[in-house]
């Protein structure tokens, strides 16, 4: 019986397991928000911080990469949560090339990263303040496949038995009504 509870406790644990090793997330401050970072970061420059989201978009430049990130909160594997829920958008910079294609719009990361700053930019014509991080370690989700719960079309037989019903003459005819 001690067993049977020792292996559940572990695959309780391993179920919450971060995307990061433990080590990493060790300096990381999980008290800053992305709305914390807004209303003042200069309060939390030099912060390593753990941040997920949406991408909105991936702009490679020479030196660097930029990815603008609409925040989402975080479940127990530090994976964005989806739905409409954010606290706002950041700016997340590396030194690494990241594919537009790979790190493309819709797509879900979560970083660990350093508050750099902030910068102003617009959305459509509205100011917006983003805050600034230096990426540490970077987590790409892949991409969710959405498998509908019947198969499409008319029939949900398996194909022999759907075209036997379908050629005339030889399906049930109307006395099996």
């Amino acid at each position: 019986m001690q067993r049977v509870r020792l292996v559940a406790f572990v695959l309780v644990l391993a179920g919450c397991a971060s995307a990061f090793p433990e080590d990493a997330l060790r300096s990381v401050d999980r008290s800053v928000t992305v709305t914390a970072l807004r209303q003042d970061p200069a309060a939390n420059l030099g912060r390593r911080v753990l941040l997920g989201g949406d991408i909105l978009a991936t702009r490679p430049m020479p030196n660097q990469t930029e990815v603008e990130l609409l925040s989402k909160p975080l479940d127990g594997e530090d994976r964005p949560r989806p739905g409409d829920a954010s606290d706002g958008r950041v700016i997340v910079t590396t030194p690494q090339f990241l594919d537009p294609a790979v790190y493309a719009a819709g797509r879900r990361m979560t970083v660990i990263a350093t508050v750099t700053g902030e910068e102003e930019r617009k959305i459509a014509e509205l100011p917006y303040r983003y805050p600034v991080v230096a990426a540490d370690a970077i987590k790409l989700w892949p991409r969710e496949v959405v498998v509908p719960a019947y198969p499409p079309g008319p029939y949900f037989y398996p194909w022999p038995y759907a075209v036997w019903l379908a050629i005339p003459g030889l399906g049930p005819g109307p006395y099996w009504w």
